[in-house]
């Protein structure tokens, strides 16, 4: 008996498609049935009931793309547990989230760094780890799936999704972009993102939705890729559609690819109307974030000017609040049945204020047109978006400083065509011998690689304004005046 309401859905479309193809694997040329995910899911259940996971405790999944992220879903909701699905990290960086978490036990491909008391095989190199027991682990309540979002701290921060917010989200996303049971959803993007979860893992779950799963993006690929598996959706990010744009010559896409759906950074208005006039397709903008799921869709035919994300997606609410001093537009509140709880680890006084009233205070600014459709106008936080992940600056800044010959750093994103945003560091050094080369190789150690600087600025001290703080704006002119690699 299913005992949370994605799992009885689960359940009703593994029956009702039972030989039907789930998910086609890109990477192997593998398919995988919904039986299939359904037996998978029994098993999890029922490891995760053998090394005593149950209710209230913490899972996190490191796993990647693979077909068993969608049973391992259900299976840790069915058993109450609160899951943490992580994308792309070093085995530094994952062992320190399970620890700051206080997982009890992890579901891995991979050798990382933990002690393991019990372990169980699920099948194609995926395990799951029982951990020691902790003398007072942390509780974030049944059934819910943290989403890892950065944050102003060295950690990220994970907003606390219960089962209804998933569901929610999931309909409104659904019912906004018109997702069928027949179609076939092409994601490359990674399933642990909250975009993914929303955009790929629900209607799959939820409706039975087919998925072709990638690893990695490539155009020539991706274009050979829906052409082979009929895909119908792409959710994709502004960087993968530039890439297309840049592959030459490409007269059209395959004719079966009805929708086209950007998210997760602003996407430029020229390559909008570049698919349009060249493609005759439109790209679709799609405004969400971690905390409350999808915000906007522009579900609209037309390339506006300015760019805006759409109207309000079903069943929420936007607030503009009045600009602060210094700023054209006002921040976005945002108020909905999708909306998290709130922050499992809020280390500071605005994280814990942005969740108020049932809403969420995003960090982004925007302003409705006459039309009542969004547009984004810009940040307050200094997040970095690179192609769709969002890199802290402080984070980054703490590993550089931790390595010797380096007396102190800042770091900026700024923008690049390729990648909508990039990490540069400026750097002051002790050793003048230590080159850009050898910081990547001991940066590689400790950060993913989307956060490794791609560019490095040496001075000898940081510039600063009238009140004696960094100015910022004098370190970006620098990228351009002074020799960097």
């Amino acid at each position: 008996m299913a005992a949370s309401a994605i799992g009885e859905r689960f359940q009703r479309v593994c029956r009702d498609g039972a030989s039907s193809v789930a998910v086609q694997t890109l990477s192997t040329g593998t398919t995988t049935t919904f039986a299939d995910l359904a037996a998978e899911c029994t098993a999890i259940e029922q490891a995760l009931t053998d090394l005593g996971v149950g209710r209230g405790a913490t899972v996190v999944s490191v796993i990647g793309n693979r077909p068993i992220f969608f049973p391992v879903v259900v299976a840790c909701l069915e058993a109450g547990a609160a899951l943490v699905p992580l994308g792309e990290a070093t085995d530094a960086e994952a062992a320190a989230l399970i620890d700051r978490v206080g997982a009890v036990a992890v579901i891995t491909d991979r050798d990382l760094p933990l002690h393991a008391v019990r372990e169980h095989a699920l099948g194609s190199g995926v395990r799951l780890l029982r951990l020691a027991d902790r003398g007072d682990p942390p509780q974030y309540g049944p059934s819910v799936v943290l989403k890892l979002t950065s944050g102003s701290t060295h950690f990220p921060k994970a907003a606390i999704a219960a089962e209804q917010h998933l569901v929610n989200d999931g309909r409104h996303i659904i019912e906004a972009m018109g997702i069928e049971p027949t179609d076939i959803n092409f994601t490359c993007i990674p399933l642990s993102h909250s975009y993914a979860i929303g955009n790929v893992v629900m209607p799959l779950l939820w409706q039975g939705t087919r998925v072709a799963l990638g690893q990695m993006f490539s155009p020539a690929q991706f274009v050979r890729d829906v052409a082979d598996t009929g895909a119908t959706v792409f959710p994709g990010v502004p960087f993968m559609f530039e890439r297309i744009k840049a592959l030459e010559p490409i007269e059209r896409l395959p004719s079966s690819l009805r929708l086209l759906i950007t998210a997760s950074a602003r996407i430029d208005a020229g390559t909008i109307l570049w698919f349009r006039r060249q493609l005759d397709r439109k790209v679709h903008s799609f405004y969400g974030c971690s905390e409350t799921g999808g915000i906007a869709y522009d579900d609209s035919e037309d390339v506006s000017d300015p760019l805006h994300v759409g109207g309000v997606m079903p069943e929420t609410a936007i607030t503009i609040r009045q600009p602060e001093r210094g700023q054209s537009a006002g921040r976005i509140f945002v108020e909905g049945n999708a909306v998290a709880y709130g922050y499992a680890h809020a280390d500071d006084t605005d994280a814990v204020s942005a969740f108020s009233r049932g809403g969420f205070l995003t960090g982004d600014l925007g302003s409705l047109d006459v039309g009542g459709r969004l547009v984004l106008t810009g940040r307050v936080s200094a997040l970095v978006n690179v192609a769709g992940r969002k890199v802290d600056p402080a984070e980054v800044e703490c590993r550089l400083l931790e390595l010797p010959g380096i007396a102190d750093a800042q770091v900026l994103g700024m923008s690049c065509d390729t990648r909508g945003q990039q990490v540069v560091a400026f750097l002051v050094r002790t050793d003048a011998t230590l080159t850009p080369l050898a910081i990547r190789r001991r940066c590689a150690e400790t950060l993913s690689a989307h956060k490794i600087p791609r560019r490095f600025v040496f001075v000898d001290r940081f510039p600063v304004d009238a009140r004696g703080k960094i100015d910022r704006r004098a370190l970006q002119r620098l990228v351009s005046n002074t020799d960097h690699e």
